[in-house]
């Protein structure tokens, strides 16, 4: 597992980044009854949604396991479902299922959109060049616009943990709005970010992917993002008795962390931690980190030892490698002053 390209990492921290992540799942959800349709089945409160803005949600099974991790955005025709790549191939039978039973249509727009995203701090002076006002302040908010004469829709939001503006439109229009981004964000420092550059970015941010760092054997609360993606007083919906329960009880029994390890060479994901010769948790995904100067991970820690700096050994054929846990995002201080070379 080679380190990235050390010149596009630090574009997202000092300049522009281009992360073309239109091989995500997109699917409209329209009709008169989506948003009662999405609330119910969903851990985030859709109903309070308004027009312009968006939120994250677990898709949950009836016994409040995790079938899907998504960004809802809120338009004033439809609901705009987004999630990773094969992110909606467990829930999307089961939204089918449910749909019977609302005056909904599901429309997978993957094939026929793409996505687009800017990452770094001259992000939304790059779309004002072009003449679009970025979206209001709070993650997800978004808003339609014309760029290079191509209708498009602006979302604010960050999965590399750094400031961040992703576009959308129709596929006929990907290669010209491409080129007019990269026109414009050359001069500014915009550079190209490849998927293992983006793997690291996202581990520091703490950007969970479905498949990986959420299955279906995950509840909702051990992925850390309650605040972000789960409502305790939205009301019923299905699987909301078992994250109730565990919200009253006090915690689950784990949670996602972020992992520092000393050493070079990155450990294979799936291995496990442990302290004392006790297995406390396993890795789910690994990178090297050119800000950090080795490699970073997401693992599953249990709540006993997923406190901030508790030194943990990850189980290897070898000798085990020394790591640290760490709160997400864990993103370097200031990565543009890390190595040169």
């Amino acid at each position: 597992m080679a380190e990235p390209p050390l010149d596009a990492y630090q574009a997202v921290s000092t300049r522009l980044g281009f992360i073309d992540r239109s091989n995500r799942v997109r699917l409209d959800v329209l009709g008169p009854d989506r948003v009662k349709f999405l609330h119910n089945l969903t851990t985030n409160d859709v109903k309070g949604l308004a027009v312009g803005r968006g939120c994250e949600a677990f898709v949950t099974s009836l016994q409040g396991k995790t079938l899907a991790f998504v960004t809802l955005l809120a338009r004033d025709d439809r609901i705009l479902v987004r999630a990773d790549p094969a992110g909606l191939t467990v829930a999307l039978p089961h939204l089918q299922k449910y749909g019977v039973f609302d005056d909904v249509a599901q429309d997978d727009i993957s094939a026929q959109t793409f996505e687009y995203h800017l990452a770094g701090p001259k992000a939304e002076e790059v779309v004002r060049i072009l003449g679009i006002e970025p979206p209001a302040e709070g993650d997800l908010s978004h808003r339609a616009g014309m760029l290079a004469g191509a209708s498009v829709r602006i979302i604010r939001e960050s999965p590399t943990g750094r400031p961040g503006l992703t576009i959308l439109g129709a596929i006929a229009d990907a290669e010209r709005v491409a080129e007019a981004l990269h026109a414009r964000g050359g001069p500014l420092g915009l550079m190209d970010v490849l998927s293992e550059t983006y793997e690291v970015l996202r581990i520091e941010a703490g950007t969970p992917v479905f498949g990986r760092d959420v299955t279906t054997a995950n509840l909702p609360q051990e992925v850390g993002r309650d605040r972000r993606a789960i409502s305790f007083v939205k009301g019923c919906y299905l699987g909301q008795e078992t994250v109730a329960r565990i919200d009253a009880l006090g915690h689950v029994n784990k949670f996602l962390k972020g992992i520092r390890c000393l050493g070079a060479t990155p450990p294979a994901e799936g291995s496990d931690l442990e302290v004392d010769g006790k297995p406390v948790g396993r890795l789910t995904s690994v990178a090297s980190s050119p800000g950090w100067g080795g490699p970073v991970a997401l693992a599953y820690v249990r709540a006993a030892w997923a406190q901030a700096g508790t030194e943990v050994r990850i189980k290897t054929p070898g000798e085990p490698l020394i790591a640290t846990v760490a709160d997400l995002p864990m993103i370097p201080p200031d990565s543009s002053e890390k190595r040169t070379s």
